[in-house]
């Protein structure tokens, strides 16, 4: 009996130990999750509750401002570092603080913050600034913003987790450099490696051990800083033929910014095409466009080099243009990151009023048997869909040199755009200087 009743006893209490074991592991769990998303808060809470801004700036916010937004978020006073910004001190001082004080600060008259965030919001702030910061001076060298490791161990984990939204190259979000962005701010790049991005689904690596996470920023400072190449010729792809390229359907009918009140002397298709209107040359009605049946009156988009991606992706979105409903995501990039960074002066390779290459194409003599000659043949007649290339370059030398730095759409053709500038010139006058007749 007595034995009997231990044992129940003992049963008992392994039951309660694996319940409170249970219960602590899932506190740790929810403590964990609860730093990261103060991390976020952190970031900026308004965005990662998916709330308005206050009507009106934060009056203890030194610096003076339009963006009311941003006087209100914890960064802009305390800094990525933790060490202050804009004339205001850091909270590093605060980092293991009982968090039930720092909720008192933030609730405080210099604050307020307790009108706009409820009880939860606010102890995850404080849980991050008492358990979750790091002295980013241990990781990042400040005087050159690089990262204290060496990151490419780090390649398979980045490619595998970062690369599936980033991409391999860290290119793929619209606006987002990351190799860029790594460089010029290392401590919000290990802010957002911590913590996530507030209102998205990056999740918060704050799991793992540090001195991985130093190496991963090490890894993405490798990445490069502009568009890639590949992304950029596919844009100009895009730019020549966009339905060609993705093999999507054509919309029946001229596009609706086509200027319907003169005579249009082309397909209909061919409205729809960014070149049509904008121009091999990509000054629209000020180029080559400017006279002939390709003149529609519209501009081009040599304004809009080095323009923002994302503000380009808007444009292309827009009612005007409306490709929005016709081209993905990848395609919207690749478009945009031509028109940024892809176009070139086709006046430093081609005599506007001769309309020959500005080259001597005996320089080169070897580059086109070798690198065009195998598709187009020795005289450039081997394409049998094509006219002879020597007329086609001397036609539209415009059109040519596009095709030479970015390929043709939906081809095998390369992509010569890793050339130099002396290279191109030589390589289009010696295309020019082709027969321009199938037959001789």
């Amino acid at each position: 009996m007595i034995a009997r009743f231990f044992k129940q006893c003992t049963v008992a209490l392994l039951v309660l130990l694996i319940i409170q074991g249970a219960q602590a592991e899932e506190q740790v769990l929810d403590t964990d999750a609860s730093i990261a998303r103060g991390g976020r808060l952190y970031n900026d809470w308004m965005i990662e509750l998916d709330d308005r801004a206050p009507e009106k700036a934060n009056p203890n916010f030194t610096k003076k401002t339009d963006d009311i937004a941003q006087s209100w978020r914890c960064v802009s006073c305390h800094g990525w570092d933790y060490k202050g910004a804009n004339s205001q001190k850091g909270i590093m001082g605060k980092s293991g603080a009982n968090p039930a004080d720092i909720v008192a600060v933030l609730e405080d008259d210099k604050h307020g913050y307790q009108e706009y965030l409820d009880r939860d919001d606010l102890l995850d702030i404080a849980r991050f600034i008492s358990l979750g910061m790091v002295d980013m001076d241990d990781m990042v060298e400040r005087a050159t913003g690089k990262a204290k490791a060496y990151g490419l161990a780090q390649r398979p984990f980045f490619e595998t987790v970062c690369a599936m939204c980033h991409g391999a190259e860290g290119q793929n979000l619209p606006g987002v450099s990351l190799g860029r962005f790594a460089n010029q701010q290392p401590y919000l790049t290990l802010h957002s490696i911590f913590n996530g991005h507030p209102g998205a689904v990056m999740p918060s690596l704050r799991a793992f051990d540090n001195k991985k996470l130093v190496k991963l920023l090490a890894y993405m400072q490798t990445l490069p800083e502009n568009s890639s190449l590949v992304s950029i010729v596919r844009g100009g792809r895009l730019y020549d033929n966009w339905f060609m390229e993705t093999g999507r359907d054509v919309p029946e009918g001229l596009h609706p910014a086509y200027p319907s009140y003169r005579k249009v002397e082309v397909k209909e298709k061919q409205t729809w095409l960014c070149m049509e209107c904008h121009g091999w040359d990509y000054r629209g009605k000020d180029g080559h466009y400017s006279e002939g049946k390709h003149f529609t009156g519209i501009i081009g988009i040599t304004a809009k080099q080095g323009a923002d991606v994302k503000e380009l992706i808007k444009i292309l979105r827009n009612d005007t243009h409306g490709y929005g409903a016709l081209l993905s995501r990848t395609d919207l990039l690749d478009l945009a990151n031509f028109v940024r960074e892809g176009q070139v002066d086709m006046d430093d390779y081609i005599d506007p009023k001769s309309k020959k290459a500005k080259g001597n194409y005996q320089e080169h003599a070897k580059f086109y048997p070798t690198l065009c000659g195998n598709c187009h043949g020795v005289k450039g007649r081997a394409i049998r869909t094509m006219g002879a290339l020597g007329r086609v370059a001397n036609d539209d030398p415009w059109k040519a040199l596009h095709k030479i730095l970015n390929g043709h759409p939906a081809e095998e053709m390369p992509a010569w755009r890793s050339l130099d500038k002396e290279t191109i010139k030589d390589l289009m006058g010696f295309i020019q200087a082709l027969p321009k007749k199938k037959r001789s």
